[in-house]
């Protein structure tokens, strides 16, 4: 048996969107329908109606609850979808909040755009979805457990394995048309807990993600990792600062007050007002705390405090010598950014990284040394030190990967490399060909559709997308157009005489004439 083919409708040349959609013995199968994130011309997609028909989808399994992985599952409701959503437990407990959260945050930026006066007349922004959608999903979510073998119509099977990146996360093994598929979800470090009633290895395709692909990270303690942050804490209370660390709400979120707790359980640090602005990784926290023992009770100590609304926030803007906590990790929205306006132009103050920042981000283009970056309308000048806090990764890097990859060989058709950047995927793609006993790896486009036969490797069958390469660059033409403003006001203020900053600004205005 074959005719299985799959299309990638996201996480392909980008680490953003993951969606993959598998045909083969009557059924159509979506492992992952996330959000895309980076930069506007990629989060445009989000936007775009789906490419495919939500209708007749037969299934829709799900690795893990991050949003760029679950971001649109509600949007695939909003738009006909009535198949069974499978995930673990702890991923149906945790994108419940996750997509009320992101759909408040979608209602006011679509109030705030439609308010815009250069939108008077132009047709409304509308949300992907609302309450009323995420309460379709959620009665259509089915929970399954590790290792268990699932069965579909027609003899299709889908069996979870644990992936060790976050709370509930998996891969999913697909058994389908005589062939059996293994999409990794996102990877974590360490080996996972094998299912004893299958055999691991032994796959037809593996689609793997890459999103550290090209390189190998020097192994940080958790001690290293504490005191390492308990160094830049100290540095930003003697100069009088505010800590502001951007963390994604779930998993991240938990790491770090974990820190900071056995930081004042040990007394290394001592007990400074470190604030959660983020009301969704309150309600994350309490919902991973359920499924996981860290060993601490945070929530009883009194100098770690949940910011409960807009008003508590603001007055946080008055404080200084305290952490900030804040959505989101990459600094694209959230209470973060609020606080990023007020602290950024300060010396004292510090902007800690503690995740992944995918091309295109603010995040990413502060820790590549932004001078002056614009939020919310804000041109806002950076004087604050941006660094990065290592060891709080739960993704695999290249070594962990292509452990993960020898593990579950033979493998006797083809590795897809998704969910990565170009050059974290074309790096791990020379490594794995440079691999003995592995098939050649295929970095599809997205968009792109292929067929899969057992023990063979696969073939095109149609191209992707004409504007994919534009869409998965790292800076697109609005990113280019801000970095450009930031040169002109840089070089318009080294002028010495309103005179010469007039010439340039004719200079600049018969060039543009000229094109």
């Amino acid at each position: 048996m074959s005719g299985v083919t799959i299309k990638f409708h996201g996480a392909a040349g980008t680490v953003t969107g993951s969606c993959f959609e598998v045909k083969g013995a009557g059924q159509t199968i979506l492992v992952d329908c996330g959000m895309f994130q980076g930069t506007r011309s990629l989060e445009a997609l989000n936007h775009e109606q789906l490419p495919f028909d939500p209708r007749k989808i037969d299934a829709v399994l799900l690795t893990h609850a991050h949003l760029d992985h679950s971001g649109r599952l509600a949007y695939l409701y909003a738009s006909g979808c009535k198949a069974k959503t499978y995930c673990t437990a702890p991923s149906a407990d945790i994108i419940k909040p996750l997509l009320q959260d992101a759909a408040k945050l979608q209602a006011a930026d679509v109030e705030r755009r439609n308010r815009r006066a250069d939108r008077a007349g132009l047709p409304p922004f509308t949300p992907l979805y609302d309450s009323k959608d995420i309460a379709k999903l959620h009665k259509n979510v089915r929970t399954v457990t590790y290792c268990e073998e699932n069965y579909l119509d027609n003899g299709v099977s889908f069996r979870f394995w644990d992936a060790r990146h976050i709370v509930g996360s998996a891969s999913i093994e697909i058994n389908i048309a005589g062939q059996r598929l293994l999409f990794s979800g996102d990877i974590g470090a360490g080996r996972a807990i094998n299912c004893t009633a299958s055999e691991l290895g032994g796959y037809d395709h593996v689609i793997c993600e890459s999103t550290y692909g090209d390189r190998d990270r020097e192994l940080v303690l958790v001690s290293e990792r504490r005191e390492t942050l308990a160094r830049h804490v100290e540095e930003v209370m003697a100069a009088g600062g505010n800590v502001l660390i951007p963390a994604f709400a779930l998993e991240r979120t938990q790491a770090i007050l974990e820190d900071f707790d056995a930081l004042f359980e040990s007394k290394r640090l001592p007990p400074i007002n470190v604030f959660l602005d983020s009301p969704l990784a309150q309600k994350v926290t309490m919902a991973v705390m359920r499924y996981r023992d860290s060993g601490t009770d945070m929530l009883k100590r009194t100098n770690i405090r949940f910011i409960q609304n807009t008003a508590e926030s603001k007055k946080l803007n008055r404080m200084s010598g305290v952490v900030i906590i804040a959505g989101s990790g990459m600094c694209t929205g959230g209470r973060i950014r609020h606080h990023l306006i007020r602290n950024l132009p300060r010396r004292q103050s510090r902007l800690l990284l503690s995740g992944f920042q995918v091309a295109g981000t603010l995040g990413a283009v502060l820790r590549d040394g932004a001078k002056r970056v614009r939020i919310s309308g804000n041109d806002v000048i950076v004087k604050a030190q941006v660094a990065t806090l290592d060891g709080y990764s739960n993704h695999a890097d290249r070594s962990g990967l292509v452990e993960w990859i020898k593990d579950r060989t033979p493998i006797s058709g083809s590795i897809f490399l998704v969910h990565g950047e170009q050059s974290a995927l074309r790096g791990f793609a020379e490594t794995l060909d440079a691999a003995p006993d592995l098939p050649t790896t295929i970095i599809p486009a997205l968009g792109e559709t292929w067929e899969l036969q057992p023990a063979k490797p696969a073939t095109r069958l149609s191209a992707g997308r004409p504007d994919a390469d534009d869409l998965t660059a790292s800076r697109d033409w609005i990113s280019k157009l801000a970095a450009l403003r930031e040169e002109v006001e840089e070089k318009l203020s080294e002028q010495t005489t309103n005179r010469d900053r007039e010439k340039m600004l004719e200079a600049l205005k018969r060039a543009l004439e000229s094109i």
